[in-house]
Formats: structure tokens, C-alpha cells, sequence
């Protein structure tokens, strides 16, 4: 048996045990293995960490220091089974005798099992542990998790991965990274929140495009609708500016996004392409237009087509071109809405298309069109469970989304 704590050692553990049982199933013999696991997981761990506590004590400078006068030379073997401590291993709780030296320059004495396990001191649940468990509550239920874990042997208990994931999601953190793309979206979707009506709260994402394709998260937050992103954006203001090439923010058009941006850094706006005609379709509905009738149809039908993408196309004139193109269809529309009297739609195509075409005039590779609301049906697999804390809905989302899009490693 091996690790890195200085160099490999070997721990000879031979057990036996007396097992008494009914017949040669398959499940019988399963649960009789199930009940001497806590024994033999308890067995291996005491006997290599007294092996490695050993091989530490008769190294010249110890691993530890003495928690009072700093020493990491001279010590005493106390006891090598004292008090008894809980650890929670990968599969249940186990129970430990600790292992205690005494400082040989003043006196004292601490005991060395966490140390040797790189633990934080007085701990149950090592990190590793605790990671484990996280993405389990995160992937699915705290109910389900807990059941998923008994099937397998886990003896632990459903509040036990809510902490987890708690502890482990409060944790993680997101930013822009400079190595990559300078290209984001920024998009929100609702959230139920305990008390709250509804999806009480929004969920803020802003998403970065990676150098080989993909997107990671680099800012996540909670709050209300239509409100301010500068909690979002405000750790990713200083790795914008260290951009080479023009910044690109794609968005749906919330207009409390540039708030939080303006005065701060430069960037490209462009909006999202596909969102225009499905948010055209709300702004119909405003205006009483009947679904799929023939006035509807017209609209959305040359939305649609003016905001539909061209890739590989690399000569400038062919792009001014398109642009122009796209500009007068788009006037045509909107002439349409006012002779019709659809003012909800007017005002929203007059606010959108100042951006619309932003990242084709700048001739910017990459989509027009949000990867954000693949995100979104992640999010809402898990948080549509039940209704939430703000926080509680914010960690176990963090979790979730650091390791389906940030290689986030349980």
C-alpha cells in the first residue's frame, strides 16, 4: 500500500473475521460483507496510519510541528490507540483510535491522526469526502442521494449531503479566465424561492466561450428580476481590460446588464439572435395579436429569417451587404407593427436592433445565438425540484454547473 506523504511504504494487514451465514445467495452474501465493512475499513485505516505514524517518528524532521513551541524534531510516542475519534470515510462513519506524541522540548501533547489523514483539525467529513457527497446533491435529490447511497452501503443521512453540498458549493468560485475566449453571454432565469410567489428570484449566469469550443461559467448570482449585475460582473471587470481583442457580450436585451457595465470597462453588445423572434412572440401577445394568425405569421416569420446567421462569410463588402440588407427588412417590420398599431412590438424591435448585428459589423467569429438556455434546462433539472433559500439554491447550483461545464472533480 502506497501514498505521498514522503515515500512509499508497506503495511502488511491480514484480518479475520467470523460471519455466520444463512445461505449462498447473492444478497445474503452481500449484506454479510455490508456488516463487517465498518470493521474492516476501521482495521485497515488504524493499521496504516500507525505505520505511517511510526515510519514519521523516526524521520530527523517530522511532517508536524509541536501546536506550541514549533518544534519538528524531538517527540515521544504517547500512545498509538487513545481517544477514540469518528471519521466519515467514502462509504459510512468509522470509528478511530487516535494516535498521540509528546513534544520532547516542552512537553505537550497533540495528536497526530489528522495530520497524517490531511485533515483540518477536530474534523469528521475529509474534503474528499465531502466533495463526493456535494456532487450527489447536486445531481439529483437530497432524498434520492441518500437512497442511491443505502443501495451501495453508504450509511449516510440525506442532511448530511445538504451540508455538503452547502459547505462545498459556498466554496467555489467563478471569474473570467484571460487564457480564454473574450466572448461571454449573460442571461437570467427564474428560481423558486421559499415564500416567494412563483420563481421568486432570478439566476444571473454569465458564461465565457473556451478556446476549443464549449462554454465554462464565470459568474453565477441570485437576485431579483430586472435588478443589478454588478454582483455578478464586478470580479470580472479587471480581466476584462486585460483583453487584447475586442470584448463581446452577447445578452437577451436586459438593459440593467449595460447599467452595471457602463462607465467601467468597453464592450461589444450584440444581441441574442435567437431570442428576437421568440420575445417578439411575448410582445405580440401583448399587443392582443392573435397566435399563428395571418398579421403573427408575417412577423415572426421575417424575424426569424432576418435573424437568421450566415456562417464563413469573410468578405467585407458581402458582410456591409448583408447588414444593409438585414437593417431594411428589419425597418420594413417594424413599419408593419406601427401601421398595425402593435406598440409592445415596436418599442422592443427599436430597442434590440441597435445591437443586432454587432458582432458581424466587427466581424467576429462564433454564434449569434445563446448557448446559455442549454445551461438554463441544466439548472432547472435540479432547482425544479422543490422551492429553495436563496442560498441553498445558489450552492447547490454552483456545484451542479461547476461540473458540467468546469471540471469540477469530485
Amino acid at each position: 500500500m502506497g501514498t505521498t506523504l514522503q515515500k512509499k511504504i508497506t503495511i502488511e494487514f491480514d484480518c479475520q473475521f467470523r460471519v455466520c451465514v444463512a445461505q449462498s445467495s447473492f444478497s445474503s452474501i452481500m449484506k454479510a460483507f455490508l456488516m463487517l465493512l465498518p470493521q474492516l475499513l476501521e482495521g485497515f485505516f488504524q493499521k496504516v496510519l500507525v505505520g505511517f505514524g511510526e515510519y514519521e517518528m523516526v524521520q530527523e524532521r517530522k511532517s508536524f510541528v509541536c501546536q506550541c513551541c514549533g518544534n519538528n524534531r524531538e517527540f515521544i510516542w504517547k500512545t498509538r490507540h487513545g481517544k477514540a475519534t469518528i471519521i466519515l470515510t467514502w462509504f459510512r462513519y468509522i470509528t478511530l483510535k487516535q494516535l498521540q506524541v509528546q513534544c520532547s522540548a516542552c512537553g505537550s501533547k497533540q495528536y497526530i491522526t489528522r495530520t497524517l489523514l490531511g485533515m483540518e483539525p477536530r474534523k469528521r467529513i475529509p474534503e474528499e469526502t465531502r466533495r463526493k457527497l456535494a456532487l450527489m446533491g447536486a445531481l439529483t435529490s437530497y432524498r434520492v442521494s441518500e437512497k442511491f447511497g443505502n443501495m451501495f452501503g453508504w450509511a449516510i443521512d440525506k442532511m448530511t449531503i445538504w451540508r455538503s453540498v452547502q459547505r462545498v458549493g459556498a466554496g467555489i468560485d467563478f471569474v473570467l479566465d484571460e487564457n480564454e475566449v473574450p466572448r461571454c453571454e449573460a442571461d437570467g432565469t427564474g428560481i423558486g424561492i421559499t415564500g416567494i410567489a412563483k420563481r421568486g428570484k432570478e439566476l444571473k449566469v454569465l458564461v465565457q466561450y473556451k478556446e476549443g469550443g464549449g462554454i465554462r461559467v464565470a459568474g453565477i448570482d441570485i437576485g431579483n428580476y430586472n435588478g443589478s449585475w454588478d454582483k455578478l460582473f464586478q470580479k470580472s471587470i479587471e480581466v476584462i481590460k486585460k483583453f487584447k481583442e475586442p470584448f463581446l457580450l452577447l445578452t437577451d436585451g436586459d438593459t440593467s446588464i449595460f447599467e452595471s457595465l457602463k462607465g467601467k470597462v468597453t464592450v461589444l453588445v450584440q444581441r441574442c439572435l435567437w431570442h428576437i423572434p421568440y420575445q417578439a412572440q411575448y410582445a405580440l401577445w401583448s399587443d392582443g395579436v392573435k397566435r399563428k394568425s395571418r398579421e403573427w405569421l408575417h412577423v415572426v416569420a421575417e424575424l426569424t429569417e432576418i435573424c437568421a446567421s450566415r456562417p464563413l462569410v469573410d468578405c467585407p463588402d458581402t458582410i456591409k451587404a448583408m447588414i444593409e440588407s438585414k437593417k431594411a427588412r428589419l425597418k420594413k417590420v417594424i413599419d408593419y407593427c406601427q401601421e398595425k398599431e402593435f406598440k409592445r412590438c415596436v418599442s422592443y424591435l427599436e430597442n434590440a436592433r441597435e445591437d443586432m448585428f454587432t458582432a458581424l459589423e466587427n466581424r467576429l467569429a462564433g454564434k449569434t445565438t445563446s448557448r446559455v438556455e442549454r445551461l438554463f434546462r441544466t439548472v432547472n433539472m435540479r432547482v425544479n425540484v422543490s422551492k429553495w433559500s436563496t442560498e441553498g439554491a445558489l450552492n447547490v447550483t454552483k456545484v451542479r454547473l461547476a461540473y458540467y461545464y468546469n471540471g469540477f472533480d469530485a
